[in-house]
């Protein structure tokens, strides 16, 4: 099993709310789609499914970087975002079979 995760100490000040929409997000060459599972004032939970050739490029990037810059797009509510969002934790569970379920936390300073 391969999983990554950085682990911090608790900063959440506004309370999360599970929403699901769609976010599109590029960690190097690699452009990764995934659902949101919740979100705050302040950021996004995302969960994708990777391929093990994918995740393996990825982990390798968080690994030289784990609070990665990046563009994350979104849409909700009929309105499309385009925001700069700071990677804070990540993590990947697999279960012998290919899809990667990877789940990213997105700080997005400015969400909506």
């Amino acid at each position: 099993m391969m999983a990554e995760e950085r682990m911090g100490t608790e900063q959440r000040q506004y309370e999360r709310v599970e929403v699901e929409f769609p976010v599109v997000y590029n960690i190097g060459k690699n452009t990764v789609t995934g659902s949101t599972l919740n979100a705050c004032n302040e950021g996004i939970l995302v969960e994708s499914y990777l391929s093990s050739k994918t995740a393996l490029k990825i982990f390798k990037i968080l690994n030289k970087n784990p609070e990665y810059w990046l563009e994350v797009e979104y849409t909700y509510e009929g309105n499309t975002y385009r925001r700069n969002a700071q990677i804070r934790h990540f993590h990947s569970d697999f279960s012998g079979y290919e899809p990667y379920r990877f789940r990213v936390g997105f700080y997005i300073p400015k969400i909506g």
